[in-house]
């Protein structure tokens, strides 16, 4: 294993974490924007506030598919170089490394849970990852 191919995977690591994060942190905004709207409804709010609050939201639900196709995208690419550089872990004289590439396909398995779809392995037909059904957000 190359310096280089370890230091392609740390970025690759990094980048599907950041955009993980980023699309928790959206989806964790949308639903407290929506319990605040519904609350603010509730306790008879002036339209005109209710009517901002909802623009809030519009501009979440506007990033979120951005960010998911995003997310999914930098997933398959980590999925890929594992299954080219790193089809095994690398044996236990090489910890760092070892301990890095486990924490990759498990991210890259978080994810595709995350997202409800199955990231396919670099040989796989079209070499996308396969949606399965839309999710709305």
């Amino acid at each position: 294993m190359s310096a280089e191919e370890q230091k392609e995977l740390k970025i690759k690591v990094g980048s599907v974490k950041r955009t993980k994060s980023e699309f928790e942190a959206y989806v964790k905004e949308e639903s407290a924007q929506r319990a605040k709207i519904d609350k603010m409804k509730a306790d008879g709010a002036e339209e005109a506030d209710v009517k901002k609050q909802m623009e809030v939201l519009n501009d979440t639900l506007t990033v979120l598919p951005d960010t998911r196709q995003r997310l999914a995208k930098y997933a398959q690419e980590l999925s890929r170089f594992m299954d080219n550089y790193f089809p095994e872990p690398p044996d236990a004289s090489q910890e760092a490394l070892r301990t890095l590439v486990l924490e990759s396909r498990q991210l890259v398995q978080d994810v595709g849970s995350m997202l409800g779809m199955v990231l396919e392995p670099a040989g796989a037909e079209g070499g996308e990852a396969n949606d399965g059904p839309e999710t709305d957000f």
